[in-house]
């Protein structure tokens, strides 16, 4: 980065640096933790050769299995109830076994959540006739039922009820919905042209450029600067599909996670029906898709997936190989020369993502791994619901106590077998052994980091800053910018297997935890840095600056930062504490008080105009606890005064002091508020002519009768 002074008074934001002064030994605060035995409970489905459900089981039938060790059940309830509830009349299921360990429990009314994801206007008509006729015209139904929509957004249509009356007519609402799905053919065929056309075009440059030269290759009229506008519009679609596709992921898995999280507080199994001509994940939104995945499994929810589109033509069937094969075949003019990764690039892009809009790829992952099951290539839909309704009153709970203790943030798989012959088993997959995980996803690479926070004493095996500030804005009072320092040297930094690059992984996580030791906020990153092997010792004197923002409610908070290596294993951990006042909006606010450590002009076009740590078009990078060099001459420092909107304006005063006396003491001028009612002040304090020590920077802003103080350590050293 390139370290810009700053010599100018502007206006800035309260802050209040929470950094250690140096890499002591982490400290937990006491009652952080509460230790206790946790249980895993298992909702399994099992089913003859018919399809039918077995109900005869018993607990010496079942072997439950946890990373491939036979694990000790604890408990066994068989749930068992009629089939099914709504609908027409199904196939008798087997008698009971005269003798069970326990005595079977009667299904009580099972909650299921009906969504309908994207589909075009004749697809949904479909799902909603295979729905109306399963639940019938009963005016009340045996079970909840809750009616979703997702599209731009997540729609409830019905809150979840047994009144058939309102559910029919949320579903004759839904029959007449007209926005198209993503995954439409039309859409998936879009996708395959533009791929097509953006690799055809690029190598259409390339062998144009080959033939009239490379100084002719921007050259509008030519065969080259042709093929380059050709490539442009090719790109232009192409850009915006890919900002599509990230964008029906995201909104796509946090509905569903929402739906889950909501249903996770109810006892027993649930399910969630997802009627959806496939799902759209791409490499930017997995994190949230695996995460559903995760939160349904603890939440004891199956997730049954349906194709909506039906019983898929063979050349529909065909399509997704098609693709795959088309962005094959324009990858053979071979690399672009273009520095940003050229065409072949692109078409592994494409040719993954024609993978992944398979219909049938990713919704049979969700329902597999959350222990329910996918319908797919199919126009009896109704046989679906009927399996849900089977599945939720006819099932075995199984709970454990894992031999394995340890919260280390590693997934661990459960198999669950039965010792009869001839029976197919659903449960969930497996979970990851993190404690306390709030109610944000779960990404794999973040159960590591996790984990670390379990260890006794908690790890430090590298150097690792954190700093939490508090920056009251308007509509934002409670804005909570984290920002977290660590040197690269001792992180993994490891030759690939070709041997001619490098590959470094590691994570950085932050979460706050109230009072009651919830976790209400977590913040991450996944960093895999990649290069050639030639630059891999210049990369280890890097720094990573991680940097989010947060909001929290007014309450004090414990901060929890982890810097996790994985190809080491090894960890560091920092703690500390938070506390967000409680603002009024019309009253004199106050950010922290922040020592400026560098700043960094940005690109117009990537600033943030609501970027609390932007002055001017220069953003500050804060000093989290640095010692500070007589040689610097000067440190700046930065804050933000959110003046009251009635009364005189603020005035402000610096101080310096040492062991409490106070060396000196200075009016700083105050500009006017900017558009967004705030002042934010940047000064600059002469540090050459002091004695090396431990100093106190205090700004005191007065607004008639209010007066907001914050202040900051700094340590010079000569």
């Amino acid at each position: 980065m390139k370290h810009t002074r700053i010599s100018a008074l502007v206006a800035l934001v309260v802050v209040l640096l929470l950094g250690t002064p140096r890499a002591q030994e982490p400290q937990r605060a006491v009652g952080t933790v509460k230790e206790g035995v946790t249980a895993v409970l298992v909702d399994v489905v099992v089913r003859d050769k018919r399809g039918q459900p077995v109900r005869d089981l018993t607990e010496a039938d079942f072997e439950l299995l946890e990373d491939g060790v036979l694990q000790k059940i604890g408990s066994f309830t068989p749930i068992q109830g009629l089939l099914p509830s709504a609908g027409t009349a199904a196939a008798p299921a087997p008698p009971a076994a005269p003798a069970t360990p326990e005595p079977p429990n009667a299904a009580g009314p099972a909650v299921t959540a009906i969504v309908f994801h994207g589909l075009e206007l004749e697809n949904r008509k479909r799902a909603v006739q295979a729905a109306q006729a399963y639940f019938g015209d009963k005016e009340e139904m045996q079970d909840y039922v809750g009616i979703f929509g997702i599209d731009l957004s997540l729609t409830p249509l019905v809150p979840f009820t047994r009144n058939g009356v309102v559910v029919r007519q949320a579903l004759n609402r839904m029959a007449t919905g007209s926005a198209p799905g993503l995954n439409s053919p039309e859409m998936q065929q879009q996708r395959a042209d533009a791929a097509a056309a953006a690799a055809s075009a690029t190598n259409a440059a390339n062998a144009a450029t080959g033939a009239a030269g490379a100084g002719n290759s921007g050259a509008v009229g030519t065969a080259a600067g042709d093929a380059r506008l050709a490539e442009m519009q090719a790109n232009i679609v192409s850009g915006f599909q890919d900002i599509e596709r990230n964008q029906s992921g995201n909104i796509a898995s946090d509905a569903l996670l929402a739906i889950v999280r909501s249903l996770g507080r109810l006892p027993g199994r649930k399910s969630v029906i997802l009627l959806s001509e496939g799902l759209t994940i791409t490499d930017q939104t997995a994190r949230l898709y695996y995460g559903v995945i995760d939160a349904a499994n603890r939440a004891n929810v199956s997730i049954y997936t349906i194709d909506a589109a039906g019983l898929r033509p063979v050349g529909g069937q065909r399509g997704v190989r098609d693709m795959v094969a088309g962005v094959g075949n324009a990858s053979e003019g071979g690399y672009s020369t273009d520095a940003g990764g050229g065409a072949y690039t692109k078409v592994l892009e494409a040719n993954e993502f024609a993978l992944r809009s398979d219909p049938a790829t990713l919704l049979k992952q969700l329902a597999s791994e959350t222990g329910g099951q996918s319908f797919t290539n199919t126009n009896n839909l109704k046989t679906a619901f009927e399996r849900v309704d089977s599945d939720l009153r006819n099932y075995y709970m199984l709970g454990y106590t894992p031999i394995n203790a340890a919260f280390d943030g590693k997934f661990r798989t459960i198999q669950v077998k039965v010792k009869r012959s001839g029976l197919t088993v659903a449960a969930r997959k497996g979970y990851f052994a993190v404690r306390n995980l709030g109610t944000s996803p779960l990404s794999d690479w973040e159960a590591p980091a996790l984990g670390a926070l379990e260890q006794k004493p908690v790890p430090n095996a590298f150097p690792v800053r954190a700093g939490a500030l508090l920056f009251p804005e308007r509509g934002r009072p409670g804005l909570v910018p984290v920002i977290v320092e660590v040197k690269t040297a001792p992180l993994t930094f490891q030759p690939d297997k070709d041997g001619k690059s490098y590959t470094s992984d590691f994570t950085v996580l932050v979460r706050f935890l109230d009072r009651d030791n919830q976790v209400v906020r977590k913040v991450s990153q996944h960093y895999e840095i990649r290069g050639e092997l030639a630059q891999m010792e210049r990369a280890k004197q890097g720094e990573v600056v991680f940097y989010r923002e947060s909001e929290l409610p007014a309450g004090v908070y414990s901060m929890e930062t982890v810097v996790h290596d994985a190809p080491s294993g090894k960890s560091s951990v920092r703690f500390s504490t938070v506390e967000v006042p409680r603002y009024q909006e019309a009253t004199l606010r106050m950010s922290s008080l922040v020592l400026v450590r560098r700043g960094e002009t940005v690109p117009e076009k990537d600033r943030r105009a609501d970027n609390p740590m932007m002055v001017n078009g220069i953003a500050l990078s804060p000093n989290l606890g640095d010692t500070i060099s007589k040689t610097s001459k000067e440190i700046p420092f930065y804050f933000t005064i959110y003046p009251a909107k009635q009364g005189p304006g603020p005035d402000v005063t610096i101080e310096l002091l040492q062991n409490g006396q106070v060396v000196t003491r200075l009016p700083m001028p105050v500009p006017p508020a900017d558009a967004g009612g705030r002042v934010q002040q940047l000064g600059r304090l002469p540090i050459d002519q002091l004695a090396a020590g431990t100093y106190e920077l205090r700004a005191i802003v007065k607004q008639g009768d209010q007066q907001v103080t914050r202040s900051s350590i700094l340590r010079i050293i000569d």
